[in-house]
C-alpha cells in the first residue's frame, strides 16, 4: 500500500517546486510597472511604489548578478537613507540618466563601491556597471539603450548594490521601458 502513495508523493512534491528557480521569469509589478519621469526628471505619470528604493529580500538569480561582491545580500544595510536613487526619462528611447546620491555612513567609512546590472524578464544580463568608486554627493550613469540593443516595447530592471568597507550599504532595484524610436 505505501509503495503506491511513494509515486504520487513524489508527484506532488515536484508540481510543488517554485518555477522561479526553474525558469525564472521577472514579474514587474501591478500597471505599467514602471516610475515615469521625464527627460528634466519630474514626475511624468504613474510611479511603482518598488522602484528606486530599498529592496528586502532578493531571490537566487537575483543573489547571482552580485555573486562576485562576496556580501551577503540579504543580510542588514546600513541604513536606507545612506542612498537615493532614481532614473530618466522613463520611459525612453534612446538614453537614460541613472542618478544614485550617497550620502557618508556615521561609522566613518569613507566612500562607496557601486555595482549595477541592468537585465532583461528572464534575468539575461544586458549591460554591468562594475565596482565604481563613489565619493559622497551625487553621480550620474547614463546607459545608452541603443548601443546596448535593448528591444522597443520591452521592460528591463536595473539592480544595484552600495557597499563600502563596512559591507552592504544599499540594494535595490528600478524598471526601465525601453520605447520605439
Amino acid at each position: 500500500m505505501r509503495q503506491r502513495f511513494l509515486p504520487i508523493l513524489l508527484l506532488a512534491t515536484l508540481l510543488g517546486c517554485s518555477k522561479s528557480d526553474s525558469n525564472p521569469i521577472m514579474d514587474f509589478g501591478e500597471g505599467e510597472g514602471i516610475t515615469y519621469r521625464t527627460s528634466n526628471n519630474m514626475t511624468g505619470g504613474p510611479a511603482d511604489l518598488t522602484d528606486w528604493t530599498s529592496d528586502g529580500e532578493w531571490n537566487k538569480q537575483e543573489r547571482a548578478l552580485f555573486a562576485d561582491l562576496g556580501l551577503d545580500l540579504n543580510g542588514p544595510q546600513q541604513g536606507a537613507t545612506s542612498c537615493h536613487t532614481g532614473l530618466f526619462p522613463n520611459p525612453a528611447s534612446s538614453a537614460v540618466n541613472w542618478t544614485m546620491q550617497t550620502y557618508a555612513p556615521t561609522s566613518g567609512a569613507g566612500g562607496y563601491t557601486v555595482s549595477a546590472t541592468l537585465v532583461d524578464r528572464n534575468y539575461h544580463i544586458r549591460q554591468q556597471i562594475d565596482h565604481q568608486s563613489v565619493i559622497n554627493g551625487i553621480t550620474t550613469y547614463i546607459l545608452n539603450l541603443t548601443r546596448i540593443g535593448l528591444s522597443p516595447n520591452e521592460l528591463y530592471r536595473l539592480y544595484y548594490v552600495a557597499s563600502n568597507t563596512n559591507g552592504l550599504v544599499y540594494k535595490g532595484h528600478g524598471d526601465i521601458s525601453c520605447t520605439p524610436q
